[in-house]
């Protein structure tokens, strides 16, 4: 795993050329009037969008790419708040595994994740190389958790902690009356964490002296809807900026909410009755939106369980009420699935059940998954929405999601940081990018064209010859390999005299002993490139 990380950084992790993208005649989807702004143009310049505005409108930069986008629609990058990627590294959460499940996220355009608890060392780790780009994942914002010293015999916590006690390390602590709340959160700064997420068995009383201590040193303040004994009022009471589990909203209602929860005891018969009734949480969520808190509904993971037993299933009713309550009284509902897969993208999932069971409109649940998401993150004023200054994190669909929601698989492109994500094989093209066959793996020629694109990604070879080099690394991820895998390469070049430029590139993405190659001097070459690559690697 070691030469994988390794290798692999370095196909990405070289300083960017400067490149400017103009995307025109695109129909933009509005987060936060929930309107579309037909026939507009967006201008891109590195990881920045420059300008917005109706076509026609702006004087487009000399030597920009430009993309005729008619009929298409683009949403900022989709943000699933609640996942977990690392709550076992050395197993079912593994680099590996791990990385292609965040593969499939970026893929389907979720640009951004906050992981909800995990190993902060796998998750510092997975979080900085994609901050850099060196994986293909959505940038990854995660918490440490916070909880009572009984919470910590849980085995998901003590897997996180492998190699030190849980309950005593920075990003799984157990906290009383008598703990050093500077401390915890300083400890809780120091492995990288955007905020706290306070779990279970935290008293009342702890809420809010948690919650002062976290933003004072700037971490957000997360937490379950229903601690235990904490219940719902006295997390938002304290200042919990985000809570998770609509369902947990109940806890409001019925004693004794474990039992129900975790143990799955039937409650209190007379407060399951009044748990069912709306009215029973006016106040509840009247301070909900007085203090702004906003609602992680998690429908997913809730609906997924919903047949496993009687009392799952009236959970589930409770999540559906309980989300369209919070929706109804105006409180932000952020999408976060709390589930994952390896070849799915869950979000999808989360917004249908918005929709369908929660009374949002498909232009609402995309709210959920962007703007939404980045203020649940803390992230706003760079993510979420498409406008002048923030960073381009973007979804180009050949559909309009904002009036059916099956038009999330209809992506044409994902941009992450400015860049056209590679997204496996182009169906447009009469050939595959790599196939595995006797212990090795034959790879395509490769071009400088952006990922998705016919489009190259500048005029001169420099521009090029990285992007075919970053180009041939995206396709070796696919398969777990690294620049150190490659056996052979030929180089195809339209002008010989680029061979010095060519090679001094080439060379620059090798760590270890560089593969045989061959170049020669080609007329002809697809898109009319300055260079194709052709490569071979072993498993």
């Amino acid at each position: 795993m070691n030469r994988f990380i390794s290798a692999v950084l370095l196909f990405i992790t070289h300083q960017a050329i400067s490149q400017t993208i103009v995307l025109k005649n695109i129909n933009v989807l509005d987060v936060k009037k929930l309107a579309v702004k037909h026939q507009q143009t967006i201008v891109i310049k590195d990881k920045h969008i420059v300008n917005v505005g109706e076509q026609g409108s702006l004087i487009l930069p000399e030597h920009a790419i430009v993309f005729d986008m008619t009929d298409k629609y683009i949403s900022p990058g989709l943000i699933d708040s609640h996942v977990h990627h690392a709550t076992d590294p050395d197993g079912f959460d593994n680099d590996r595994d791990s990385r292609k499940r965040l593969r499939t996220l970026l893929r389907g355009g979720v640009t951004s994740v906050r992981d909800m608890g995990g190993d902060t060392r796998a998750l510092n780790s997975l979080a900085r190389r994609a901050m850099l780009d060196q994986i293909q994942s959505p940038d990854i914002y995660y918490s440490v958790i916070i909880g009572g010293a009984e919470f910590f015999a849980d085995p998901r916590t003590v897997s996180s902690a492998k190699g030190m006690e849980s309950g005593n390390t920075p990003w799984m602590k157990a906290v009383d009356d008598d703990t050093d709340l500077d401390q915890v959160m300083l400890m809780a700064k120091g492995t990288g964490a955007t905020g706290i997420k306070i779990y279970a068995k935290v008293p009342g009383h702890l809420m809010n002296k948690l919650s002062k201590a976290a933003k004072k040193y700037q971490l957000k303040v997360w937490s379950h809807a229903y601690v235990g004994p904490a219940k719902p009022s006295e997390a938002i009471a304290g200042g919990v900026e985000t809570i998770s589990h609509a369902p947990d909203l109940a806890a409001e209602i019925i004693d004794n909410y474990e039992n129900w929860r975790r143990k799955n005891i039937d409650p209190n018969k007379e407060q399951e009755k009044r748990s069912n009734n709306a009215d029973a949480y006016t106040a509840l969520l009247t301070h909900m939106k007085l203090k702004e808190t906003i609602l992680d509904a998690t429908l997913t993971v809730f609906e997924k369980r919903k047949n496993a037993s009687k009392n799952n299933e009236k959970r589930y009713q409770h999540a559906k009420m309980l989300t369209r309550l919070s929706h109804e009284k105006g409180i932000k509902i952020a999408a976060g699935t709390d589930a994952f897969s390896d070849d799915e993208v869950q979000l999808y999932h989360e917004l249908t059940l918005l929709v369908k069971d929660a009374g949002l409109t498909p232009f609402e649940s995309l709210q959920a998954a962007t703007i939404h998401g980045a203020e649940v993150i803390g992230i706003e004023n760079e993510y979420g929405s498409i406008e002048k200054n923030k960073i381009a994190n973007l979804v180009i669909y050949h559909e309009n999601p904002s009036e059916d929601l099956s038009a999330l698989n209809s992506i044409a492109h994902v941009i992450k940081n400015g860049q056209f994500i590679y997204r496996g094989a182009d169906p447009r093209l009469p050939f595959i990018p790599a196939k595995k066959a006797a212990g090795t793996l034959w790879m395509s020629g490769q071009i400088g064209n952006l990922p998705g694109t016919m489009a190259l990604a500048g005029e001169t070879i420099d521009a090029q010859m990285h992007q075919t080099m970053k180009n041939i690394g995206y396709v070796l991820q696919e398969y777990n390999l690294a620049m150190a895998d490659l056996t052979k390469c030929t180089l195809m070049l339209a002008d010989i005299n680029d061979w010095s430029k060519a090679s001094d590139i080439y060379k620059s993405y090798f760590t270890t002993s560089l593969p045989t190659r061959s170049a020669f001097a080609a007329s002809g070459l697809a898109l009319n490139a300055k260079v194709e690559i052709e490569c071979f690697a072993a498993f």
